[in-house]
């Protein structure tokens, strides 16, 4: 089975890395064939397959020789992590959900990390998604669950950006953060907020404070906080019982 699901997770990863891309350069989702990103050239199959092509080329693309970033055998290798844990650790009644959530947190991680930009499709839009997910019994919560969870993730960090910013005048918080704390909340509900919360604040400080330690740009240093959202919504779903037990006191 492992053989069978590698190839197909790396596949997927790589389309995920075209829809991360896409969505924040603002490039249709109809365009054929993907380009290089410095000249345009038409990628061909050869030069597409996840990781390899990445390595066999060096890095570069064949035509103009720009550098290829290390973002896309990155995503695909990522994409094959999770899912294969997704796959081997949660109950399969839920997996076709959080196979959705777990791809809509990949593409959050990609773009994040490349322009420090997540988009609506992947984030705010993709709240129902939850909620109907959770109406059909994809998810362990309740529908109810699922639209406080929603309401609860956005207007939590939104109260947390408007304070910060009329106590210190600058942005603590991207909308785009906001947003996502929403679409996390209706796949995992109140607890799971609490708990993205707590696991993504406590390793991005961590992250945070080894940037600034080992840069130059002292407190001008920007890191993007959406990945981190998204590694403590993997954690809890991935150990959903544990961290329950762990936050509750059970």
């Amino acid at each position: 089975m492992l053989i069978i699901l590698i190839p197909l997770f790396l596949c997927w990863g790589s389309f995920l890395n075209m829809l991360g891309y896409r969505l924040v350069h603002d490039r249709s989702l109809l365009a054929k064939r993907s380009q290089c990103p410095h000249c345009n050239a038409v990628i061909a199959w050869y030069d597409n397959i996840p990781v390899i092509s990445w390595i066999l080329l060096h890095a570069q693309c064949r035509a103009c020789k720009q550098p290829i970033s290390a973002l896309y055998p990155f995503i695909e290798l990522l994409t094959v992590v999770v899912l294969y844990a997704v796959y081997t650790l949660v109950d399969p009644a839920f997996f076709i959900a959080y196979f959705i959530f777990v791809s809509a947190l990949i593409i959050t991680i990609r773009s994040d990390l490349e322009t420090m930009l997540i988009s609506r499709f992947v984030s705010l839009y993709a709240v129902p998604v939850g909620i109907v997910c959770s109406m059909f019994g994809m998810l362990p919560i309740e529908p109810i669950e699922s639209v406080i969870g929603g309401l609860f993730g956005y207007g939590l960090f939104w109260c947390i950006a408007t304070g910060f910013y009329y106590m210190s005048g600058k942005q603590g918080l991207g909308q785009g953060d906001i947003d996502l704390m929403a679409f996390i909340g209706s796949f995992t509900g109140i607890i799971g907020c609490w708990a993205t919360m707590l696991i993504g604040s406590i390793v991005g400080s961590v992250v945070g404070i080894a940037a600034l330690l080992y840069t130059n740009q002292g407190l001008l240093t920007r890191i993007p906080f959406g990945p981190f959202l998204a590694l403590g919504a993997l954690c809890y779903i991935l150990w959903q019982q544990h961290i329950m037990a762990l936050l509750l006191g059970a």
